[in-house]
């Protein structure tokens, strides 16, 4: 493929280098050869744009930044990030297909009810009254329990655990050894005639999942203890993920690796959550927040914004309070200084 024939695929304008050059792979700037094609979308990477040897590297059309010095192109494009996703399967290897069928080592029971076109992998468990819509893929070693209904055009990827009553949309990836339905962390203690006693609360609700939702590998959704948890359509749910029991979040969230939520917390609408971010239980966070990597969130968040830091505040204020130990250190330098004067002025 030319640089040309690229650039009209994906629909960009070419400046720079050749438009006859050949692409013949992806890779990133740091890393790019020629012939790779690249792309900048985060303006921190722009230092590596330079000295790229990439082909070509996609850039947003009113970026402020030239061709790279070893003569690639630069190909504006509306979206860098799209651009590139859309080039990618173009020279990687595919994702295998899935055919049609049910393993010979799968246990599914009799009262199971499969949709058409379904792959059932080896040595998964479809228990009873369960429900697997038409065209999913079940990889192997997934367990769907008694009654958990998955919708249409799902993946489970290996080792994925859909408890007993749990419902899934439709189009739902879910990742790697993630656990969907576990009993939700909730305990009585208190002290009888024999010493302190630790009673389990039963945990009897389910979870729901709305449609086009994408969990990554090794998260837990907890089980209601009564009602249902729920994941809102649309959310994507990175790896590492610990989401309580009866939390539910609106749609179009994202959820980044080693979050933890506490239960019964409501999220809203477009709500973003970074990494190693920690949220109480019984908390309101509202339409539209993004909460920043390590916060730990004690409160409601009524308003839209940016919230970091712990206990979480909005940036602002955030920001002011982690400079404040630097701002006393010059201020004791400039009393010091001032003490010093003054000193000077009284010994004349």
């Amino acid at each position: 493929m030319t640089l040309a024939e690229l650039a009209a695929f994906v629909g960009g304008t070419i400046e720079g280098g050749s438009p006859d050059a050949p692409v013949t792979g992806v890779s990133s700037l740091h890393d790019a050869l020629p012939g790779d094609v690249s792309f900048l979308a985060n303006p921190r990477y722009a230092r590596q744009l330079a000295s790229t040897k990439a082909t070509a590297v996609f850039v947003a059309s009113g970026a402020d930044v030239r061709p790279p010095e070893a003569g690639g192109a630069l190909v504006r494009v509306d979206s860098p990030d799209g651009a590139f996703a859309k080039t990618v399967p173009l020279f990687t290897v595919p994702p295998p297909v899935r055919k049609p069928g049910i393993h010979p080592s799968a246990v599914v029971d009799p009262s199971a009810k499969i949709g058409k076109d379904v792959h059932v992998g080896p040595l998964s468990v479809i228990g009873p009254g369960a429900v697997i819509g038409d065209r999913c893929v079940i990889e192997a070693h997934v367990v769907v329990a008694d009654g958990a209904v998955v919708g249409d055009d799902c993946h489970l990827y290996p080792m994925v655990s859909i408890r007993e009553r749990c419902r899934i949309g439709s189009r739902v990836t879910i990742h790697n050894g993630t656990v969907i339905g576990a009993d939700g962390f909730g305990y009585e203690t208190k002290v009888g005639p024999t010493g302190i006693e630790v009673k389990k609360i039963p945990q009897l609700g389910i979870v729901e999942i709305g449609d086009d939702v994408e969990i990554g590998a090794n998260a837990t959704i907890d089980r209601a203890r009564f009602g249902a948890t729920v994941i809102g359509a649309h959310t994507k749910i990175d790896n590492l993920v610990q989401i309580g029991h009866n939390v539910r979040t609106g749609p179009y969230c994202g959820i980044v690796s080693q979050v933890g939520i506490a239960g019964s917390t409501h999220l809203g609408t477009g709500v973003m959550i970074w990494g190693q971010a920690g949220l109480a239980g019984h908390l309101t966070i509202a339409d539209g927040v993004e909460i920043l990597a390590h916060a730990g969130v004690a409160g409601d968040l009524l308003a839209p914004g940016q919230y970091l830091g712990a206990p979480a505040l909005p940036k602002r204020d955030a920001l002011r309070v982690f400079h404040a130990p630097r701002a006393v250190e010059r201020l004791k330098e400039q009393v010091a200084a001032l003490e010093a004067k003054v000193k000077a002025l009284e010994q004349r």
